[in-house]
């Protein structure tokens, strides 16, 4: 791990957080979070503003943010932060486990080698924080995806051990529109896929706000409700042995 007592204002960590060019969610969400003494620079893997019309599209749009990573990666530890945080989670859950592990393995390798430092990866974080709630066996999972990405995400859930009850998308025409998705729209989402037979709520994608609103969805659902930026950001606090209790977002970071 690198020293940040160079630098002035992150005197606890300096995170990398690397997005898809497209993305403004994370870095205004992550702010939000941010505690005294901790700094985010914010680094884009370049994608084009896709337009995403079918399941096809969407593949292509995936497939661009994995080719996009490397270099992106590389960009970002010029930095020398002290961690990468992977500011977005389709890719990391594509192809279901096996495969998530493996592009893990791959970066964090290249980010210990070039910057000295671990990297958050949103599929493994899932799994940490899932594994907060041990009485969580059943899932009711909300994206911004395309069917194709959904079903990425079951397959990923049910490789770790949960089962996925009902998961529905936006299906939003591409990734900058992701970030345009209202909160009365997503709230219509997880009405959809909550019910009795659902321990817990979980979100997906990066680029839709849903920060403040799973705070919200948990007091009025009484159950768990994780969203996918709050789950990055608590395991690359809690990485880098940042124990603050963040009220205001959510369970995840107010009570593990």
């Amino acid at each position: 791990m690198n020293s940040a007592a160079g630098d002035f204002y992150g005197y606890r960590r300096k995170f990398a957080v690397l997005v898809p060019s497209t993305n403004t969610a994370v870095e205004t969400e992550y702010g939000m979070m941010r505690p005294e003494g901790v700094v985010l620079a914010t680094r884009g893997c370049l994608i084009p503003p896709f337009k995403v019309e079918t399941e096809d599209d969407f593949v292509n749009m995936v497939k661009a943010i994995g080719n996009a990573t490397e270099q992106g990666l590389r960009d970002a530890l010029t930095c020398k932060p002290d961690h990468v945080i992977f500011g977005y989670s389709a890719e990391t859950f594509w192809e279901g486990k096996e495969r998530s592990d493996r592009e893990f393995r791959k970066y964090n390798a290249i980010a210990r080698e070039a910057g000295g430092c671990d990297i958050t990866f949103g599929a493994q974080a899932v799994q940490d924080a899932l594994a907060c709630y041990p009485g969580v066996k059943r899932i009711g999972v909300v994206t911004p995806y395309m069917p194709v990405g959904d079903r990425m995400v079951t397959k990923f859930l049910g490789d770790i051990g949960y089962r996925v009850v009902r998961i529905k998308g936006h299906c939003s025409p591409g990734p900058v529109e992701i970030a345009w998705e209202s909160f009365a729209e997503t709230r219509a989402l997880v009405r959809e896929v909550d019910g009795d037979d659902v321990d817990l709520i979980l979100q997906a994608g990066t680029n839709l706000y849903f920060l403040e609103l799973a705070a919200q969805l948990e007091r009025e659902l009484g159950k768990p409700v994780l969203a996918i930026n709050a789950i990055t950001f608590w395991h690359a606090l809690r990485h880098n042995g940042i124990a603050d209790r963040l009220r205001g977002f959510g369970s995840l970071l107010a009570e593990h």
